[in-house]
């Protein structure tokens, strides 16, 4: 059995400075073909935008967030979970007055799926 526990004061700024994070379990330490980590932006933080080769499931663990997918911007709450298609272009913001605590897992996507 693996555990890990969020801790906010183990994250590090990661996407260029524009988002704290934490790994969680995934990859070959679990030999698990996903990966994931828990992100964490402060007040009127915004990750910037990326575009990459990997499905992500983003479900919001704490506060509200505006989630921007190419052309189209979708509100975000507390226990909502939104899935981002491999090769868009996207990027999360803080739109709320607390912290934003997000749970990310993400995967290459297969023909199959």
């Amino acid at each position: 059995m693996k555990i890990k526990t969020l801790d906010k004061t183990k994250m590090q700024l990661a996407h260029e400075g524009t988002i704290y994070a934490q790994g969680a379990l995934g990859g070959k330490e679990i030999a698990a073909p996903f990966g994931t980590a828990w992100g964490c932006l402060k007040i009127g933080m915004q990750q910037k935008p990326e575009r990459s080769e990997v499905s992500k499931l983003y479900f919001i663990v704490e506060g509200q967030a505006e989630m921007h997918i190419e052309d189209e911007v979708s509100p975000l709450k507390q226990g909502d979970l939104l899935h981002i298609p491999a090769g868009s272009k996207h990027s999360i913001k803080n739109s709320g007055p607390d912290d934003l605590v997000t749970f990310a897992i993400w995967w290459k996507p297969t023909e199959e799926n």
